[in-house]
């Protein structure tokens, strides 16, 4: 989810690890324009929640999203998000 750094009044070295987090190349065509401003991750990155209502919107895709999570399903869309040149995003450790 999207964060506000906070500098707190602390000697504790807090560190925000974006993990649900999925990139894409600069040449994807398949996103182009503003989809990575202002939610604080690097460019080229999109939420997997975005990316979902991207794609539902792509394929006229119209579920009720509310309800036991169905795999099968889930399968299905990170197909195609993979078709479009979508990947998790690494995880780099300092």
């Amino acid at each position: 989810m999207p964060f506000i750094p906070i500098k707190l009044k602390t000697d504790v070295d807090i560190k925000h690890i974006p993990i649900g987090i999925l990139k894409t190349t600069p040449s994807n065509k398949f996103l182009q324009g503003s989809f990575d401003v202002c939610m604080s991750h690097d460019e080229n990155h999109i939420y997997p929640c975005h990316t979902g209502c991207i794609l539902n919107m792509y394929y006229k895709r119209e579920t009720d999203e509310v309800g036991d999570v169905d795999i099968t399903e889930m399968g299905k869309m990170w197909k195609k998000a993979n078709t479009h040149g979508l990947r998790n995003r690494v995880i780099e450790y300092h």
